[in-house]
């Protein structure tokens, strides 16, 4: 432990995806960390909630037009100013509900 940092312990994840994966699963998948590392937390990130993550399909790859299968509709993703204030709402309930 370091002079001024919080405990691990408070440490609280969260974020967005616009692929439906579990969070294990896709840490796994997108090699995101080393094997083992994911084979230690894989099971408890599966069970984390992933918010749905705003779509702009001139901003994601092709490659991932498919999988998107997690992402905000309707009013919330009719423009990047709508794009924009969803993710600021979602942030505000995430820290109110981590707190």
């Amino acid at each position: 432990r370091y002079e001024g940092l919080a405990s691990a312990d408070k440490a609280a994840i969260g974020g967005w995806d616009i692929r439906s994966t579990k969070l294990g699963q896709a840490l796994y998948d997108c090699r995101v960390l080393e094997p083992d590392l994911v084979r230690q937390v894989r099971e408890e990130m599966d069970g984390m909630d992933i918010m749905p993550g705003v779509w702009d399909p001139s901003f994601i790859g092709e490659s991932q037009h498919e999988t998107a299968l997690n992402v905000v509709s309707g009013e919330d993703n009719s423009s990047a100013r709508c794009r924009l204030e969803r993710i600021r709402r979602d942030i505000r309930m995430w820290k109110e509900k981590n707190n």
